[in-house]
């Protein structure tokens, strides 16, 4: 007979993550607070076991911090400095694996892309996490798939890393602005990627990239 109770916890992990991240998104755990791990245990009803596990997904997601002597804090609202960093990576990164994918890419990838398109629209981008993460999973499974297409491994796993749309989301949810360009800029990148044409899909997501930097860091 099959085990389950690992899968259970496991599910219920995920769970309390997916609670905690929406909290966190909306403000209602502020950036710098302090996470009590039986206070919150005792406020989800839950032990404190799948807690730590959820802390723990969201400190590699860049939403917490654990830090010896003060435990688990919600980490601070990117600043200017993080977010010229972050963008300076990405602008070296993103573009070349554009391009590199541009030659491999498979139509069932310009498909995948596309279906990403149709769940970034204005009425995801605006609002609380609950409606906003609809715009923020398509967001990374956008970039997450060209990665995937360039065949660069190390590549997509070090943009994986970066944890980018959920950095920017952040900032994107105070400023409700921008769906509107970023639709139109990711239509540009689509289109150069189903055109096979390497040197404008590394323009297209530079642009996008550079604008986008623009839009959170005017």
């Amino acid at each position: 007979m099959q085990d389950t109770r690992v899968v259970t916890r496991v599910g219920l992990a995920e769970q309390v993550r997916a609670r905690l991240q929406e909290r966190i998104m909306d403000q209602d755990l502020a950036p710098g607070a302090r996470l009590n791990i039986d206070a919150l245990a005792r406020e989800m009803a839950v032990s404190t076991t799948p807690l730590r596990e959820a802390l723990a997904g969201l400190c590699a997601r860049g939403l917490v911090r654990n830090e010896a002597y003060l435990g688990f804090t919600v980490a601070p609202m990117p600043d200017q400095a993080f977010l010229r960093d972050l963008y300076e990576t990405r602008l070296r990164l993103e573009p070349w694996l554009a391009a590199q994918a541009a030659p491999r890419i498979t139509p069932q990838a310009i498909t995948r892309l596309r279906d990403c398109l149709a769940d970034m629209g204005a009425h995801v981008r605006r609002g609380p996490w609950q409606t906003h993460r609809t715009h923020a999973a398509a967001d990374e499974a956008f970039h997450g798939i060209i990665a995937e297409a360039s065949g660069n491994e190390p590549a997509r796993q070090a943009l994986t890393a970066l944890n980018a749309q959920v950095h920017a989301s952040r900032l994107y949810m105070k400023a409700q602005q921008g769906a509107e360009e970023t639709a139109r800029e990711h239509e540009a990148i689509v289109a150069a990627l189903w055109g096979h044409d390497a040197a404008a899909a590394e323009a297209a997501m530079a642009h996008h990239l550079t604008a986008s930097r623009e839009r959170l860091a005017p």
